[in-house]
């Protein structure tokens, strides 16, 4: 049964994930947004996954109709949205939620004794969770770890890329294509930010991978791109996304694979993040290959045959993107002008606490089952339209963290020494009182 594991293998996942996603946060540069405010909305929304067990509730309906594995699996594939970025969310932002409300409450403790600290209800729901997330991974990455290893991030088969390989285009220091293939890129990527509140959601980078008589690494880079009608693989996304945009991009989605040569270093991480040696591989690139994916509902798909078809596409979409990509984004901006403050909090808020669940929601075939507007509702003063949240305690989320700039304190355990770390790790073991 989901969820039924020990408090020694749930103790265990704790201190492995805490290790791993310390490494991630440390090797990241910690940049504040000039439009949203980042940090707050992260915290608000982590709240809202645990301590209104929106996380749990929701990931246990999902559950009754389709395994974690089988969603793993069906992921396995250029163009869909769940990710390793996704899937390492699932446990990282619900962990990040109860290391708050376990500080909060150690700190309570000293004036009130009769706080308990984790509730036995708590520790089953982030049994739960830890399995749902355990059962993910491994039936995802090729390496079949729950965590990036070896830097190497990889769920495509072999057949899969020695299919793709036929679609790239040798480039022979064309500086033309490859500079409109840097522009381009860099130009959605300033999208991307601008429409998902300046986080990295719906952008995904993978590989390296090899294929035959190719000793050259292929990386992807992907980006999902918001549909004409709103929504995204039958996920209407109009609720959580109501920024409006005039002029649709040409395609839902595009993959940019380019495979690469002399490089020093090519590593990955569990956000599906690059990191090269040289930064800038323009002259390293020796072909690169464009597709988009079509748009099949996720329940839908099956594995390992049926998983959507995948189109190869011409260079001349780069001009078509480029275009889309600027002017969404001057026309992003005008709209962000208008927004208060709140508004602008919750939208990031609900990218947060909706994009996975709902992702997932799509698998099962059940989006149409919650609501996914409650955080721009929230935003507007409209009733929250479910059961599932509770409106006055979001705004002591939004309240408690303007103490401290929007970041939790129990952040500064980041820093703390490899003796502590080993005794108590960063997302803190499980609570006995």
């Amino acid at each position: 049964m989901l969820g039924d594991i020990s408090d020694e293998k749930a103790n265990e996942l704790i201190a492995l994930f805490s290790k791993s996603v310390r490494g991630n946060l440390l090797s990241r540069d910690v940049v504040e947004s000039r439009i949203f405010p980042v940090t707050h909305y992260i915290h608000v929304a982590c709240y809202i996954l645990y301590d209104q067990s929106y996380q749990y509730n929701a990931l246990k309906e999902i559950a009754s109709k389709i395994s974690p594995e089988e969603i793993a699996r069906r992921s396995k594939t250029l163009g869909t949205p769940l990710n390793q970025l996704v899937f390492y969310s699932i446990a990282m932002l619900y962990l990040h939620g109860r290391a708050q409300v376990i500080n909060d409450n150690l700190f309570e403790k000293r004036s009130d004794p009769s706080i308990i600290i984790e509730p036995e209800t708590k520790k089953k729901e982030t049994k739960f969770i830890l399995d749902f997330w355990r059962r993910l991974s491994p039936n995802y990455l090729n390496e079949g770890t729950m965590t990036v290893e070896n830097k190497k991030l990889t769920f495509l088969s072999d057949n899969s890329i020695n299919t793709l390989k036929d679609h790239m285009i040798p480039i022979n220091s064309n500086k033309d294509i490859i500079r409109k293939l840097k522009q381009t890129i860099a130009q959605l990527t300033i999208f991307n930010y601008t429409f998902k509140a300046d986080c990295r959601i719906g952008i995904s980078e993978h590989g390296p991978y090899y294929s035959e008589g190719n000793h050259d690494p292929l990386i992807f880079k992907e980006f999902q791109l918001p549909h004409p009608d709103k929504t995204n693989f039958g996920i209407d996304t109009s609720g959580f996304l109501p920024q409006k945009i005039t002029n649709p991009p040409p395609i839902p989605n595009v993959i940019f694979g380019v495979t690469l040569k002399n490089m020093k270093k090519i590593d990955f991480n569990d956000w599906g993040t690059f990191f090269a040696d040289p930064i800038d591989f323009s002259s390293n690139i020796t072909s690169i290959g464009i597709w988009t994916k079509e748009l099949v509902h996720p329940k839908d798909l099956r594995y390992p045959d049926k998983l959507g078809s995948i189109e190869p596409l011409k260079v001349g979409i780069l001009d078509e993107l480029s275009e889309f990509a600027k002017n969404a984004t001057k026309e992003l901006y005008l709209e962000y002008s208008r927004w208060d403050l709140i508004k602008k909090l919750m939208l990031g808020v609900g990218l947060y606490a909706n994009s996975a669940l709902a992702l997932c929601a799509g698998v099962a075939g059940l989006e149409s089952d919650f609501n996914w507007t409650w955080a721009i509702d929230y935003a507007e003063d409209k009733p929250l339209k479910t059961d599932l949240l509770d409106g006055d305690k979001i705004a002591f989320y939004i309240e408690k963290l303007k103490r401290w700039n929007g970041l939790h304190i129990f952040l500064r355990r980041i820093m703390r020494g490899i003796r502590e770390r080993k005794n108590d790790p960063f997302y803190y073991y499980l609570q006995d009182e």
